[in-house]
């Protein structure tokens, strides 16, 4: 296939630089840009080689050199290791360009690796989970998914439909009592293995709903009324100034994201518009914003203060998904009129009890990523569409078996396994390329 190059690293100052490429002919091709290549270049080779344009020597690069078909695409792979500094890597890029070598698109390299068959579908999207993964145990499940095929949700319910299929092919073939040795297979013991069947799927689709928050990692909305120091207390938890501080009430009119980064997993901490009336329709969005966000945040730190004293009873709809922390601020100036109530006592000018909340942040986050630990959500959002379909084609033939239509549920279970052919990518279509890959980052 016609050669492709993306950076793996990003586009930042830093030590390192890398290009990724696949392709046909490349070892020709790239020899115009580093002419002290060898003739031959040798599988898993490293190569110390200097680009050359118009005379003039560019950099000092590493190449390394991965042959077909031993690569992750399949094809010949290179990966160009150059001084990252982004100018540098941005000239090489149009170099490489102007050999013939066009620029990839997200997740092209991955496609090519299904298209050659180095990976399956369900790999595919493991893959891509491993690189997004918001915790070190999202990323283990991912990565468990990727090289243990069997530990994939989707394989194991393929694996218990594809027995429920041929129980029923061997009820129509062999009717009850007919012979002894399947004397335990009946219309009852198949429907009851199929409503057993059924509730694996919703026990799935319903980890899968609730692992995934809307923010993708464990997150925690500062809220409060105006100028009670919320974004101040913002930017002292993250430890920059990232949130605009004003006396003006309404000063932050939209959801600001900021996160801290521990070794279980992110925190993604958010600052919000302050909730009171308003007739500024920008102000309103944010307030609007804000009232959405409350239910959906996995913690909430109300942020109480001497001008805003009151906690409102009822705004915040408390859940065993959310968390909800009454924080006085600016302790500083004055004690909270009733300190009993209040979870942690802080001022964001002074920081203290900022590292104390923090603590209490990290606690909470922990305790949130181990239980996401500790089990198995699907990978994307095809994979809990491709169960949904199949629990409706499997209710479908359990309901026709019941009222004694066995070659009726048998067609209703073959549309299912037609379902679960698309889900692990063993019918593929253009459509399932465009939707998986398409979400992949640039270089992979």
């Amino acid at each position: 296939m016609e050669p492709i190059v993306a950076p793996v690293t990003a586009l930042i100052p830093q030590p390192v630089g890398i290009l990724r490429l696949t392709g046909d002919g490349l070892s020709d091709l790239l020899r115009t840009l580093f002419p002290d290549l060898p003739v031959r270049l040798e599988h898993r080779r490293v190569y110390r080689t200097h680009p050359v344009d118009q005379g003039l020597t560019l950099d000092e690069c590493l190449l390394l050199y991965f042959q077909s078909p031993h690569s992750f695409t399949g094809e010949d792979v290179v990966e160009i290791h150059a001084h990252g500094n982004p100018h540098n890597i941005r000239k090489l890029l149009s170099l490489l360009h102007q050999a013939g070598i066009r620029p990839a698109r997200p997740g092209e390299f991955s496609l090519r690796a299904y298209q050659n068959k180095k990976i399956s579908l369900l790999k595919a999207e493991s893959l891509h989970r491993m690189i997004s993964a918001p915790s070190y145990a999202d990323f283990q499940t991912a990565h468990q998914h990727y090289f243990q095929r069997m530990s994939h949700p989707l394989a194991k319910i393929q694996d218990q439909f594809l027995d429920l299929l041929a129980m029923l092919y061997t009820l129509l073939d062999h009717p009850e009592g007919e012979e002894e040795d399947l004397s335990h297979l009946s219309v009852e013991s198949l429907s009851n293995r199929l409503g057993e069947f059924d509730r694996t799927l919703s026990s799935h689709l319903t980890l899968t709903r609730r692992a995934r928050r809307p923010f993708g990692g464990f997150s925690v909305l500062i809220a409060g009324f105006p100028n009670s120091g919320k974004s101040s207390l913002y930017n002292r938890i993250l430890r920059d100034n990232r949130a605009i501080v004003s006396p003006l009430p309404g000063t932050t009119r939209d959801l600001l994201e900021g996160r801290l980064s521990f070794p279980f997993g992110d925190v993604v901490l958010l600052d919000s518009a302050g909730i009171r009336p308003s007739s500024d329709l920008i102000e309103q969005e944010g307030v609007r914003k804000t009232r959405k966000t409350l239910s959906r945040s996995d913690c909430v730190l109300w942020v109480a203060s001497p001008e805003n004293p009151t906690f409102p009873e009822g705004l915040i709809r408390k859940s065993p998904a959310t968390s909800v922390l009454l924080l006085w601020n600016k302790a500083d100036l004055s004690p909270p009129p009733d300190g009993s109530r209040f979870d942690h006592l802080v001022s964001a000018k002074t920081r203290k009890g900022v590292d104390a909340l923090v603590k209490r942040l990290q606690s909470l986050a922990e305790i949130y990523y181990q239980s996401l630990h500790a089990t198995s959500p699907l990978d994307s959002d095809r994979q809990v569409e491709t169960l949904n379909r199949l629990r409706k084609a499997s209710r479908r033939a359990l309901s026709l078996l019941r009222s004694g239509q066995a070659d009726l549920a048998l067609s209703a279970l073959e549309e299912g396994r037609k379902v679960l052919d698309d889900g692990v990518g063993s019918l593929p279509s253009s459509e399932i390329y465009d939707r998986v890959f398409k979400l992949f980052c640039l270089g992979k």
